[in-house]
């Protein structure tokens, strides 16, 4: 029985049973009238106003069609099914380029290929493949392959587990990258200018076999930790002796444009490092330091500072990094090198975030003791255009076109180095 019909058998009912001054006589009312006629009955006998009797006509008819026609209310979302585990994600990333060194021969080597006398041209900067997942939900991993360069065999780039079940930090282990320094942790898909300034390829540690610790909850009032022991000999490699090395890395954002970090690296008779296996083998050994390594009795001591600030389409980077190495038989040699990046979004065709300038500057010194030609300055201009737009993102630079010319000055022996690079970035 609908509240409609409640109503109005009230009001009938009080009309039946009203006094006989209003009907001597009232007409009987048949059991199965219908709502419908009782309504009509009641405005008759003026207990509801023409008004009223099209306003419950009106109702009745709304609920008659209600109660008819099926339930028309969205069923509630179901919940989330859990993930069946283990689960696994899939990704590649290609980097092709086309680069024009100025004369292409007997420069020194800074980092890139294209820097090495015939190393220009067309090539496939990075092919990577990534396999990434979770085993169990506290339990994830993470595998890479590259294929950089055009090298001939696949290698593993990166292999690691990772362990969440701690409240304040997660624990990674096995082939992973060590925390010193912003722009060598970052990948070079997202960086301001297409490659790495030479200070950050030679300097930090890189890719090394160990276990870092991931703060999760900040400390000493709001900065994010990493921690790292390894074995100090790069990829795919097992330590030569009991020494060890150490990184530990501190991030902060002091205000909501500004995020600032620091670093410190200590890697004791150790038989690799960036500085000995990318600038000194590919520069045929400029200070004699190699014998050191070979024997693995050479130390190695670094520390970077590092600043991103960003404002609206500005964004501007800076990093600074010092080693000393210290090869025990002969003086100790420190390097140090800088870099100052400048990103800033143009208009096109109405859009803020999909051409943009950048501008660049960075020196290296390997030797602070000696001036040679392997002290570089260099400067840098160039645009990228995002495809899919989206800003400096991971979904802004997933897939654009970049386009830089280095000015590359040393300090003795000035050879004509400057480049020009051409790079297309995907990801799928």
């Amino acid at each position: 029985m609908t509240r409609s019909f409640c109503l109005i058998s009230i009001l009938l009912m009080s009309a039946v049973l009203a006094p006989t001054a209003l009907w001597a006589e009232p007409p009987p009312v048949a059991a199965d009238t219908s709502l419908a006629e009782l309504i009509d009955i009641l405005t008759e006998r003026g207990l509801l106003s023409a008004e009223e009797q099209q306003a419950l006509r009106e109702r009745i008819a709304a609920e008659e069609q209600l109660a008819a026609a099926p339930e028309t209310a969205p069923a509630p979302e179901p919940a989330p099914a859990e993930p069946e585990y283990p689960t696994m994600r899939t990704k590649v990333r290609l980097e092709t380029r086309f680069s024009s060194v100025q004369e292409d021969e007997n420069q020194p080597y800074f980092g890139s290929r294209d820097d090495r006398t015939g190393g220009d041209g067309f090539a496939v900067r990075r092919a990577r493949f990534y396999l990434t997942g979770d085993l169990r939900p506290e339990t994830g991993y993470k595998i890479q392959y590259q294929s950089d360069w055009g090298h001939d065999k696949v290698n593993l780039h990166v292999a690691q587990m990772e362990w969440r079940g701690w409240d304040c930090a997660d624990l990674v282990a096995g082939q992973l990258q060590a925390p010193f320094g912003y722009e060598i942790v970052t990948s070079d898909a997202y960086l301001l200018c297409i490659d790495r300034a030479a200070v950050s390829n030679f300097l930090p540690a890189d890719k090394d076999i160990g276990l870092r610790l991931d703060g999760t909850r900040p400390i000493l009032g709001g900065l994010q930790y990493q921690l790292y022991m390894g074995n100090g000999s790069g990829k795919g490699l097992a330590n030569p002796n009991s020494s060890y090395l150490w990184a530990a890395r501190l991030t902060g954002n002091p205000t909501p444009e500004l995020s600032v970090g620091a670093s410190y690296s200590s890697n004791r008779n150790t038989d690799f490092s960036p500085y000995q296996s990318r600038f000194l083998a590919k520069n045929g050994d400029p200070y004699g330091l190699l014998p050191a390594y070979t024997a693995a009795q050479a130390d190695e001591t670094s520390w970077e500072a590092d600043f991103q600030w960003r404002r609206g389409p500005l964004m501007v980077w800076g990093e600074y990094i010092r080693t000393e190495i210290d090869p025990g038989s002969s003086t100790s040699v420190e390097a140090d090198g800088y870099y100052l990046d400048a990103h800033y979004f143009l208009p096109y065709r109405g859009t803020q975030d999909k051409l943009d300038l950048i501008l660049g500057y960075q020196r290296f010194d390997p030797n602070r003791a000696v001036s040679d030609q392997y002290d570089l300055a260099a400067y840098t201009l160039g645009f990228n255009y995002h495809l899919q737009g989206g800003g400096h993102s991971r979904q802004g630079c997933g897939d654009m076109f970049r386009l830089n010319y280095v000015w590359m000055e040393e300090a003795q022996g000035e050879v004509d180095n400057d480049k020009l690079i051409l790079q297309y970035q995907t990801f799928f």
